[in-house]
């Protein structure tokens, strides 16, 4: 077991993440060129890098001090864009649920809780989504949207079960309505505008509809041809890469010794004078 991440005024039961693993992939994706606000595009392979190698022997070690029973359920978006990596830790044996949300209460969500743009959180839902769709090729993957799982979450729960006997993992029904009871739609506090997918692009829009098309059980997910991601995409989640890198250099800067020292001597001259 490990540490959760906690509840925040934006999400009030929590993330529902383990902390040891947020950080370690937060470190990953550092590695290979990004963050989790700006994922950077990878090219297959990508996971077998040597320069992997320190990261990967941590993160098997992290993964079952975590988790020291199996099976075990494992929730982090970041994953959308490194289960590669994670794949190549944990060998066979993985199963995904795939829950997407509407774009625009994604962007909305982002814009409350990081200052985002309406533009940069789109620009990340393109990317996750896309990598996720990519990444999962051939793993059993029951594919849902989030707005089904809140219309009735009994079903969606039977759902799940009937899929997670497909891959062999027995799970306690009688804990059924235990789990539908815990799903609480007040919680959501973003909704979008209108059916239609109001203010989204061409792209975006299309992929929503393929999702769609793709959603329940499969027991081996075949990724979807999505076409090319818009090349905005990759502009604006650049550009966000360099505010990230410049906060990062900023808190850097601001907590440094050096910095700490020169602050206090300022202060001293100002009351000297």
């Amino acid at each position: 077991a490990d540490e959760l991440v906690p509840p925040t005024r934006t999400n009030q039961r929590g993330h529902f993440e383990a902390k040891t693993l947020v950080r370690l992939n937060d470190r990953l994706l550092t590695t290979v060129g990004g963050t989790w606000s700006a994922p950077p595009p990878l090219v297959p392979g990508w996971e077998r890098a040597d320069s992997l190698d320190e990261l990967r022997a941590e993160a098997s070690a992290s993964f079952d001090a975590v988790f020291p029973h199996r099976p075990a359920a494992w929730k982090d978006p970041r994953n959308c864009i490194v289960l590669p990596f994670w794949q190549s830790v944990l060998g066979p044996g993985t199963a995904a649920v795939l829950v997407y949300r509407d774009p625009i209460e994604v962007a909305r969500s982002l814009q409350a809780r990081n200052q985002f743009s309406l533009t940069e959180g789109l620009a990340l839902w393109e990317r996750y989504v896309r990598s996720a769709c990519a990444n999962l090729n051939g793993l059993p993957t029951l594919c849902c949207d989030f707005q089904s799982l809140l219309d009735d979450p009994r079903k969606w729960c039977e759902e799940a079960v009937a899929f997670l006997a497909l891959v062999g993992i027995a799970v306690d029904t009688a804990q059924l309505d235990r789990a539908a009871d815990s799903v609480d739609g007040s919680l959501r506090h973003q909704h979008k505008a209108t059916e239609g997918a109001h203010g989204l692009g061409s792209s975006q829009r299309r992929i929503l509809e393929i999702l769609r098309s793709m959603d329940g059980p499969h027991h081996a997910w075949p990724s979807p041809d999505l076409g090319l991601e818009p090349d905005w995409v990759g502009d604006v989640l650049a550009m966000r890469l360099d505010l990230d890198m410049l906060g990062r250099a900023h808190r850097s800067l601001t907590t440094s010794r050096a910095y700490r020292l020169a602050t206090a001597v300022g202060r001293l001259r100002g009351r000297e004078s």
